[in-house]
This record gives structure tokens, C-alpha cells and sequence, in this order.
């Protein structure tokens, strides 16, 4: 009749919310909480006092009930800082459980490894690009901002940032001479020594696979627009620990770091928004892959291919692959794909064939010589 259940309920309205799920709701902190409270009342009991124990057995109680707390208090803090940290192939803050983002784990893993994505990572990116990158994201916003008006999101706060950002991008790039020079080359619009693709004096309109991005958001509504959120969220998120991590060059982290951020946010309040509805899956999937569309045909413009020579973008792309696996084994089966449809790999496997009859026929004739002989 004396044993109570243990107080640890009654105070967790007094705690910090990171400890709610690890400590009063864990079955396993729990058990230990009883187990200290026991020990506990065991030894400030009239029965201990009584009970023919030795001193030696009464002090292994109390630091055995010392490390028992210990490993109570401590236990909520270590999983809550598990929880919020990034471990390799765990989940990222601007990941999301949402079952239209884990149905698209493919994709999301193919514009995570997009060359033009690590080149943002790595600094190597070319300004024309990253220009016309920052140009369209203007329109990209506007798309989205008609996608999510009908949930009552307002992204006028988004324009404002984009409009404050612009040049501060551009400075840094322009300041960390990211243009292609290339002497005795003639720029045709202002004669620079540089690439036509890198000239400042560029034709300032959005490009085209932009201003088509604009239109099916404006068509799909939410969904759309939660796609294009979350999955570009989460490849800036991944790409920037990466970088991080490799120690690479920063010119582009800012842009990096304002869509892992800002829109892994707003990635959230949509997907509240949405819900679980099955409705919008074919809107989500549409629009991710008109905006890898997009970040793609911008590459086919400035030329960036992804080339790997085994220098760092080897290593980078071997720690994507740690962080967030299956992208090479895509990759690899869409090659020997490929090897088929160009008769590489068929070709490949009759040559082999026809050797191993070659050597069978061999073999067999050698045997037959030896028995002849003996």
C-alpha cells in the first residue's frame, strides 16, 4: 500500500518540451525512474536500518541509485540533441515524414545530386548561371505566391527578402570572380573577355523553362507548391552540411542556406495545410519535375556536366551518398539501361559467351588428347 506511482507527471508542464517525449512519456526512463524511486525508499526505509545488511552492500545501493539518476537526467538532453542534429542517412531538418515526399524520394535524390546543386556547394558555379538563377527566382516566387494564396499563405515576405538579397548575391559572386574570362575572346553583347553565357549586360527577362514553372504552379495550386518547397529545402540542406563538412568555397552558402531554411519553414505550413489528401499526389509530382526541369535545362545552358575525375566532387558525392543512399545504385541501373539500348552491354555478353565456348572446346580437346595417350 505504500508504493505510489512514480511523481515524474505532475512535472512536466514545468520542463522544457524537449524533455516531454524522452522523459514522461518513455517506457524505458521510466522504468528506471521506478527503479532509482525503489532503491530510494529501500534505503531510507525503517527496514534497511533493521535488515542484517553489511555497509558494503548499502554503499553499492546508493551508487548504483547515484548512476540510475544520473542516467535519468541525462538520458532526455542526449536524445534530444540526437533529435535535432544531423547524423549520417538520418533525418535532416528540412526533411519532412509527408507521404507524397517520401513517394518522391527518387527524384528528391536526383536534384540533390544535380551537378548545378554542387556546384552551388562548392563555389564553382559560373556567375552567368548563378545570375539567371537569381533573375528567375523572382518569377519562381510569384508562382508560388498565386500556388499558395488559395491556403491563405502570403509570401510577400519572401519577395521583400528576394528583392534585398539580390544584389548581395550577386556582389559576392561578382567579388569572388566567378566569371569565366578568357582572353582574347569577345564577349558579343557588351566585347568582354568573357563567355557570352557569363556577360552582366545579359538580356535581364526570365527564361523560359522559368516562366513555364510560374504557369503550372499557378494551375496546380498547394500541392505543387509544397513539392518545390520541401524537396529544394532539403537538397540545400544536404548539399550545405556536405560543403561544410569538405571545407568548400562559401561564395554560394547564403543562397543555400536561405532555401534551407526559410522554405523548409514554409514547406511546413504547407504540408499542414494539405494534409494527407491524395488528391493533390499527381500536382506534387508534376511540379517537382518541371523544377528539376528547370535547374536542368539552366545547366544544359552554361554547360555544367557532372565529371567524375576523382578529385573532390568525387568525395563529395561519396559523402551524399553516406548521408542519403540509393542515388548510385539509380544512377548504375539507368547506365547498364543505357549499355543496352546502345548494344554495349549486349555486345559485351556475346563476346563473353562465345569465349567461354572457345575455352570449353579447348578443354575438352586437351582431355581427350590426354586419355589417348595414356
Amino acid at each position: 500500500k505504500r508504493w505510489r506511482p512514480i511523481p515524474l507527471v505532475p512535472f512536466q508542464h514545468s520542463c522544457h518540451p524537449l524533455l516531454h517525449k524522452s522523459l514522461f512519456y518513455d517506457n524505458q526512463s521510466q522504468l528506471v525512474g521506478f527503479i532509482v524511486y525503489a532503491l530510494l525508499k529501500f534505503l531510507t526505509s525503517t527496514m534497511c536500518r533493521r535488515t542484517p545488511i553489511t555497509p558494503f552492500l548499502k554503499r553499492k545501493a546508493v551508487d548504483i541509485t547515484f548512476v540510475l539518476s544520473c542516467m535519468l537526467a541525462i538520458c532526455p538532453f542526449v536524445r534530444a540533441l540526437g533529435s535535432t542534429t544531423n547524423s549520417p542517412g538520418g533525418q535532416s531538418p528540412a526533411s519532412s515524414n509527408h507521404k507524397f515526399f517520401l513517394e518522391s524520394r527518387s527524384d528528391v535524390l536526383n536534384l540533390l545530386n544535380h551537378p548545378l546543386q554542387l556546384q552551388l556547394a562548392t563555389g564553382d558555379l559560373p556567375l552567368g548561371s548563378f545570375r539567371r538563377l537569381v533573375r528567375d527566382r523572382a518569377v519562381l516566387l510569384e508562382g508560388l505566391q498565386q500556388a499558395t494564396s488559395t491556403a491563405g499563405i502570403s509570401m510577400d515576405e519572401e519577395l521583400r527578402r528576394h528583392t534585398n538579397m539580390f544584389p548581395k548575391w550577386l556582389k559576392k559572386a561578382e567579388e569572388a570572380g566567378k566569371t569565366i574570362m578568357v582572353p582574347g575572346v569577345a564577349c558579343y553583347n557588351c566585347g568582354g573577355e568573357h563567355l557570352n553565357i557569363d556577360c552582366p549586360e545579359d538580356n535581364h527577362e526570365p527564361t523560359p523553362s522559368a516562366v513555364a514553372l510560374k504557369s503550372v504552379l499557378q494551375s496546380h495550386g498547394l500541392p505543387g507548391a509544397t513539392a518545390i518547397l520541401r524537396a529544394y529545402s532539403f537538397a540545400c540542406s544536404r548539399v550545405l552540411e556536405v560543403a561544410s563538412a569538405n571545407k568548400c568555397s562559401t561564395v554560394y552558402h547564403t543562397w543555400l542556406e536561405e532555401h534551407a531554411e526559410r522554405w523548409s519553414s514554409l514547406a511546413r505550413i504547407c504540408e499542414e495545410q494539405m494534409g494527407e489528401n491524395d488528391s493533390g499526389r499527381s500536382s506534387y509530382a508534376i511540379c517537382l519535375s518541371m523544377f528539376y526541369n528547370w535547374i536542368d535545362i539552366e545547366a544544359a545552358t552554361t554547360g555544367i556536366r557532372l565529371v567524375d575525375d576523382g578529385s573532390s566532387m568525387s568525395s563529395i558525392l561519396d559523402d551524399i551518398e553516406r548521408l542519403e543512399p540509393g542515388y548510385a545504385a539509380q544512377r548504375d541501373k539507368h547506365q547498364s539501361f543505357v549499355a543496352d539500348i546502345t548494344g554495349v552491354a549486349t555486345g559485351e555478353a556475346k563476346k563473353n559467351a562465345a569465349a567461354a565456348k572457345v575455352n570449353a572446346a579447348a578443354a575438352y580437346l586437351a582431355a581427350k588428347k590426354k586419355s589417348n595417350k595414356s
